[in-house]
């Protein structure tokens, strides 16, 4: 299932002059369509979870505004984070929705495509991206502001550059999306609109119309079992307190800073089998390593050893190299491949990391995955810790008390994490090292990269 799921199917079209929608995003739209006029200079809020359709439900409001003031003119921005590929997603969801509704434009219109932009008789989109490169100044909303993804849009820039356009004009803002960590565009809009909402409602006042709107997981569910089945079987994946489950199916905000394993996790990473110093027969053996940075002393490099059981990565063993040539590492690390008969070693390959994990390809072959840091590579590796912490699909040796459990422990318990915007994180330790938790973060990915077990086939007797 993807972000271009098709939530508009197989319901009947309205007489309301709606765009194909389901029951689910019927609530949401309809209610907009009546609050819009009369909220003039508003910011409306809208969530759902991921990919539950809320773009479609964008596209429905500005083909419907594009139609509703076909006579009469008007403007509708939209903006993404980028132009390319979301804006442009964007110009194909809406030009989609309008051509649906085309008969009921004035008749003789006939709607009109151009390269970021549609106009359907006097009523005109204009599509933008909303990153700080791109030029967006010289624009004006008359009809509505509408940004999609609204949590990865820089707050500051959007406040300055898109807000403005609809200053004039007092057209009501529409902010589309996910939470994140309480602290994006999208967070604190929708923060402000749910107190105002509780506030009226519980004054009991008549007349006032509701800025926030979310379908959650569950409601989808009712119109799509499958997509049901989808989330259930994330969170089955990646653990119901998993920061990526909680905003993007919970729509729950996270924490912005701290720890990157909370207390049960790291107890939950705690196993019970014993440390090996050497392989059993007919277990399948993966590693990772990280490799010492150039010139820092204290660092170490890591080999940590893990054997793949079903879907369960069990660490067995450490072995660590501190202030060693590195020729004697890597010969220790090739020698260590062979006796555990490595089927995946994962090597980070970042900076002086690149070229030794090079020479390691080339002794031991295709084994070897090299994976070069990154904002996202991390992110990802971070976020594969927290979800096998989570599901019991990871697991420490028992502490045996050596100074490499003590390390590993140790580092796992001080590493920090914090947000990165677009629903990423960095993590690592900010006055200590975590030699041992990329390693084990690197090891988790061999792990999960591994395809069914080896067969060997013999030669049939005749």
């Amino acid at each position: 299932m993807t972000d271009d799921l098709d939530a508009t199917a197989g319901t009947p079209h309205s007489s309301h002059g709606h765009p194909i929608l389901r029951l689910y995003q019927l609530h949401t739209f309809l209610p907009l369509m009546t609050a819009l006029p009369r909220h003039r200079g508003e910011t409306f809020t809208v969530l759902f979870p991921r990919q539950a359709g809320k773009n479609e439900v964008a596209a429905a409001v500005t083909a419907a505004l594009l139609v509703e003031h076909a006579a009469r003119g008007g403007t509708v921005v939209v903006c993404a984070p980028t132009f390319e590929p979301q804006a442009g997603i964007s110009v194909e969801r809406v030009r989609a929705a309008l051509r649906r509704l085309a008969p009921m434009l004035p008749r003789g219109v006939a709607p009109r495509f151009a390269a970021g932009r549609i106009d359907a008789g006097l009523a005109s989109a204009v599509f933008l991206g909303a990153s700080p490169a791109a030029h967006v100044a010289g624009h004006t909303a008359s009809l509505a502001l509408v940004a999609d993804e609204a949590q990865e849009i820089d707050e500051g820039w959007f406040d300055r550059q898109f807000r403005p356009m609809a200053a004039s004009t007092a057209a009501p803002t529409l902010l589309f999306g996910t939470p994140w960590d309480g602290n994006t565009l999208l967070d604190r809009a929708v923060a402000r609109n749910r107190e105002r909402d509780a506030r009226l409602a519980a004054a009991g006042e008549g007349g006032w119309l509701q800025l926030h709107y979310e379908a959650s997981w569950g409601d989808v569910a009712a119109d799509l079992p499958l997509y049901g089945d989808y989330v259930r079987g994330q969170q089955e994946l990646l653990g119901a307190d998993h920061p990526l489950f909680l905003t993007q199916y919970g729509l729950r905000t996270v924490e912005a800073a701290g720890r990157l394993f909370g207390a049960e996790a790291l107890a939950a990473l705690e196993g019970a089998h014993a440390r090996l110093h050497a392989p059993l027969p007919g277990e399948r053996y993966v590693a990772g390593l990280d490799l010492a940075g150039d010139g820092e002393e204290a660092d170490a490099t890591v080999l940590t050893i893990a054997r793949v059981l079903g879907g369960r990565c069990e660490v067995v063993q450490h072995v660590r190299w501190q202030g060693t040539a590195y020729t004697a590492m890597l010969a220790g690390v090739v020698a260590a491949a062979k006796q555990w008969a490595f089927e995946r070693l994962c090597v980070d390959a970042t900076g002086l990391g690149g070229p030794l994990a090079a020479r390691l390809g080339e002794q031991l072959g295709a084994m070897v995955e090299r994976l070069p840091f990154s904002a996202q590579s991390k992110s990802e590796l971070g976020y594969g810790l927290l979800a096998a912490a989570g599901t019991d699909r990871l697991a420490l040796y028992a502490n045996d008390h050596s100074p490499e459990a003590a390390a590993c422990r140790a580092e796992l318990r001080a590493c920090e994490s914090s947000s990165a915007g677009s629903s990423r994180i960095r993590w690592g330790a900010a006055r200590n090292h975590d030699d041992f938790v990329v390693s084990l973060a690197l090891c988790l990915r061999a792990a999960e990269s591994l395809g069914a077990p080896r067969v060997a086939l013999g030669r049939r007797r005749e």
